[in-house]
């Protein structure tokens, strides 16, 4: 199973964010004059290996970089509004979940002069859903022996005596 395959169709299934997904592509294929560009207002995503100690074998980073315009006073709610979303996305779980995601960290927003934008980071560990149950830790057993006494079968603990099975 591809993690990064499961996580971004999850992302894609809201009718927000698929767009801001779609911005984002063609801003990287626009050429011409900026007014021929898209709206400043995308997300991108990037992925690396986690490489975490605590990490479970095979999970990713995932990097979110959610722009918007600066010269829009509504920016700083709809910067907020799209990370709602992206953790609703990223979070929904159905009958048979196989990964698993939480939020490590999200940025201050700051600006990004490469989009003329303003950016919030957030990064995300994705992990597949452990496919065999953990084991339980083994329990340790007080010893114990089968002993008959003057008045019948008992139990013999050490420290405690015996005890009747009566």
């Amino acid at each position: 199973m591809d993690l990064r395959f499961v996580a971004f169709d999850l992302i894609a299934r809201d009718a927000t964010l698929r767009p801001m997904l779609a911005r984002y592509a063609r801003l990287l294929q626009a050429e011409g004059p900026p007014e021929d560009r898209p709206e400043p207002c995308f997300v991108s995503l990037g992925w690396t290996r986690d490489e975490r100690a605590s990490a479970p074998v095979g999970s990713q980073l995932l990097t979110v970089q959610v722009h918007v315009s600066p010269y829009d006073s509504s920016s700083p709610a709809r910067l907020d509004a799209v990370l709602q979303r992206l953790r609703a996305a990223l979070t929904v779980t159905g009958p048979n979940p196989c990964i698993t995601t939480r939020c490590l960290t999200t940025s201050v927003t700051s600006a990004d002069s490469r989009f003329g934008t303003l950016v919030t980071t957030s990064t995300w560990a994705i992990a597949p859903v452990p496919t065999e149950p953990r084991r339980a830790a083994p329990i340790e057993l007080v010893p114990w022996s089968v002993g008959g006494g003057p008045d019948g079968a008992g139990l013999l603990v050490p420290g405690v005596g015996a005890l009747s099975l009566n």
